[in-house]
């Protein structure tokens, strides 16, 4: 029998995108308790050196600089600082998003513009600038992205989110098998609907809120129930774990 593999991300450089609050926050903050050093990305600066500052509180070295994931220009500087800083990234968490729900009647194409490049795109360009790097120093790196359990079975006033975290998800199929050789993973968890501050917002609108009796465990998830998730694929103990989409969903996808 070998040796159990372990779920420590002892001095692994973790970046998270969207770090700043909510799930992006929790990501952080649990990486941060099982050994990791954090970079964070966000519009929000002042949120996510909030969130560095709380990550040291672990003995861990963090720090936080401006993201515009839907800017190529904003992923190319935000990555290029990251990697002067530590020299390396060994752990990619694509979690920033946006979403704007309504009808699919009602969409503009700036609206539809601002929600896929975000999503997808930004995933897509943040993946391949930091796998590159990855490869060019040789390290055996995990890139997750969070997407939606409505990117894998639909839902309405989602139309355009959806379909973007969709393509996400079967993003990381497709890197997962392309990028292999090089022994970097490449995964993607769809959560349900989970607490933040937008979420609870969402709540108070009982229409909306009548969506959680949908979910076969009947409640919402837990921002480190999303987090546990993501220090699971990123250690060595999810090595031979690739192109999977996980839903952490209470079930939701099941039925």
């Amino acid at each position: 029998m070998g040796t159990p593999l372990s779920f420590e991300l002892n001095d692994k450089v973790v970046v998270v995108t969207g770090a700043g609050r909510g799930i992006g926050k929790a990501i952080a903050e649990a990486c941060a308790h099982y050994g990791a050093h954090l970079a964070l990305g966000s519009r929000t600066v002042a949120e996510s050196m909030a969130v560095a500052e709380a990550c040291r509180t672990h003995g861990r070295h963090a720090e936080a600089w401006p993201l515009d994931v839907g800017s190529v220009a904003s992923i190319r500087t935000f990555v290029d600082q990251v990697l002067a800083a530590y020299g390396r990234i060994d752990v990619l968490v694509n979690n920033a998003g946006t979403n704007t729900p309504k009808s699919a009647l009602q969409y503009t194409e700036a609206e539809y513009d601002l929600i896929t490049n975000v999503n997808q795109k930004g995933v897509f360009f943040m993946s391949t600038m930091v796998a590159q790097s990855m490869i060019d120093r040789s390290i055996p790196g995990s890139i997750i992205t969070i997407t939606s359990q409505v990117g894998v079975v639909g839902g309405p006033l989602r139309s355009v989110y959806g379909a973007a975290k969709a393509g996400a998800g079967h993003l990381a199929r497709v890197l997962g098998a392309e990028w292999a050789p090089h022994k970097i993973t490449v995964n993607a968890i769809a959560p349900t609907f989970t607490r933040t501050p937008l979420l609870e917002q969402a709540m108070k609108n009982p229409d909306f809120a009548r969506n959680i009796d949908k979910v076969p465990m009947g409640r919402i998830a837990e921002p480190e129930e999303i987090a546990a998730a993501v220090v699971y694929l990123a250690s060595p103990a999810a090595r031979m774990v690739t192109g999977q989409v996980l839903c952490v969903d209470g079930g939701f996808t099941a039925v």
